[in-house]
């Protein structure tokens, strides 16, 4: 239909803003990671973008990709996971710049448009994955699991899943869906990590600019969850919440005020991570 169409060509561009923020950060002296791809997958699309954006403005994703960057070496290092799961991957380069242990397998799932031009755009930069790297043409909110097995996925060893820069763009039902499928695919001990935001992030004053914006791009920020530790405890994970600011995701670079990770009332942009417990 035109208008999923137009929607899928918005939520492409959204991938070319991420990878234009990575290579922004990896200019700099002090970057938190460095990204030497991120520049040519983003594009004219991305960088213009990057071009209107203040710092500022794009230090959560930073941050958020250096906190996830840093969890995944540890559920592949600490947890010994050697398959690890990208959903809607987008032009994500960590099968590329993070050295992974030998044996890993890394399933990255998206659409094929997407797919096609990371591809096209590492092989011409003669990048070389460091893991055994599997590309999975996939729509999230339709059938993805019979793609991903296909591919080799073994729902009987333990996983690491990160759908990083995704729920927001999903309705609470596909989110709920997701995470369903994602679950019955975790063997116990599996990894799960992600970022949501709960439902005042769409009405607070101080998120409303970002929210508009991703509205006016036709990329609508309309899913939340307000306790993701409940609704994952009720799928057998077990998930703790930290968000941008905190020590853990901070590394000397936030300027604005912490407010407490779980403060009722306020918005919150929170990184979870969760270990399969059931």
């Amino acid at each position: 239909m035109p208008g999923d169409t137009l929607r899928s060509s918005a939520l492409e561009a959204t991938a070319h803003w991420t990878a234009a923020a990575r290579a922004g950060e990896s200019e700099r002296s002090d970057g938190l990671f460095v990204d030497p791809w991120a520049a040519s997958l983003a594009g004219p699309v991305g960088m213009s973008w990057l071009a209107q954006r203040t710092p500022d403005a794009v230090l959560p994703m930073v941050i958020r990709t250096r906190y996830f960057d840093d969890w995944l070496g540890s559920v592949a290092g600490r947890d010994g996971i050697r398959q690890i799961v990208f959903m809607a991957a987008g032009l994500d380069t960590r099968a590329y710049r993070l050295q992974w242990p030998d044996g890993t397998r890394l399933f990255e799932l998206d659409r094929e448009a997407v797919l096609s031009h990371k591809d096209g755009v590492l092989r011409a930069a003669g990048a070389t994955p460091t893991c055994a790297r599997h590309a999975v043409d996939a729509d999230l909110t339709r059938d993805w699991a019979d793609g991903l097995l296909a591919a080799g996925f073994d729902p009987a060893q333990p996983s690491g899943w990160l759908l990083e820069g995704l729920l927001f763009y999903l309705a609470d039902e596909d989110i709920a869906r997701l995470l369903d499928g994602v679950t019955s695919l975790a063997a116990t001990g599996s990894r799960l990590g992600f970022d949501v935001i709960n439902e005042a992030v769409l009405t607070s004053p101080w998120t409303r600019p970002w929210v508009e914006m991703q509205a006016q791009a036709g990329a609508p920020w309309i899913g939340t969850m307000d306790d993701p530790q409940s609704f994952l405890a009720d799928r057998g994970w077990r998930a703790a919440l930290t968000q941008a600011g905190q020590p853990d995701a901070n590394h000397g670079r936030w300027t604005l005020p912490v407010m407490p990770t779980t403060m009722p009332g306020m918005p919150h942009s929170w990184y979870v991570t969760a270990q399969r417990d059931a």
